[in-house]
């Protein structure tokens, strides 16, 4: 535990749990920036799988005033379906492709909302093909979870539940996936440790991010999500090229 590496782990975990709480996703993608640089990839999918878990319950509890379980079913069991789908059977796929494709898709959406006065509001029934997708993607590729923001952020919703909704698929999804991260034998007794070691910063940084959302203007939130939607369907339409 005297490795600094041990410590800068812990912060960053910190960190990718203070992001989650403040615009409902993001954990994964401060965790996967810096933990292969500390960590083998497989045990950094690994923890940040197991993190996903406390600070989705740890975000739902902070905000549990904005769930919705009649919108959260039919997203629930559509994530839930995708996940298998996706880590059984398209894990073999070009992953290349699939990301260049998801890239524009997301860029596309980003500026669309940002060159239109008015929020373009998804149908409702888009909901369950979209989260079907993006369980698959997430299953195969670990790519699913901006579509999913996307949709969510599209909806005439308040941001608390934006939120809340956002942690309860993913705490869903992060369900199914830990437990086939479990059965393929990728859960070790050290990420547990570390995991159980980064709860005091993790608690701490949900704090913080529950006091940025409640400040923070919806309208201003939402230009901030699609932006980071613009940020991420570049760099894997980027991550794509270099490949």
């Amino acid at each position: 535990m005297g490795d600094p590496t041990f410590w800068l782990t812990i912060l960053l975990l910190g960190a990718a749990a203070f992001v989650q709480s403040a615009t409902g996703f993001g954990l994964a993608i401060v965790c996967m920036a810096g933990l292969p640089l500390m960590m083998t990839v497989r045990d950094a999918v690994t923890l940040t799988a197991m993190l996903n878990l406390v600070v989705c319950v740890g975000v739902i509890m902070f905000n549990r005033q904005g769930i919705s379980l009649k919108k959260c079913w039919p997203l629930i069991i559509a994530i839930s379906i995708g996940i298998p789908i996706g880590y059984y059977g398209l894990r073999s796929f070009n992953d290349v492709w699939v990301t260049r494709i998801l890239g524009v898709v997301l860029i596309s959406i980003a500026l669309t909302e940002f060159l239109r006065k008015e929020v373009i509001q998804m149908s409702p029934r888009a909901g369950i093909p979209i989260c079907i997708g993006g369980g698959i993607l997430g299953g195969a590729f670990n790519v699913g979870g901006p579509p999913i923001v996307a949709y969510v952020y599209s909806q005439d919703w308040s941001k608390i539940q934006m939120v809340a909704i956002l942690q309860t698929v993913f705490l869903a999804s992060g369900l199914v996936r830990n437990g086939l991260m479990f059965i393929e034998g990728d859960t070790t007794l050290l990420l547990v440790r570390m995991l159980l070691f980064s709860i005091p910063a993790v608690v701490i940084g949900i704090w913080i991010g529950k006091i940025v959302l409640d400040r923070t203007p919806l309208v201003w939130l939402k230009k901030v999500v699609f932006a980071a939607v613009f940020a991420i369907g570049v760099f894997y339409i980027k991550g794509s090229i270099a490949k």
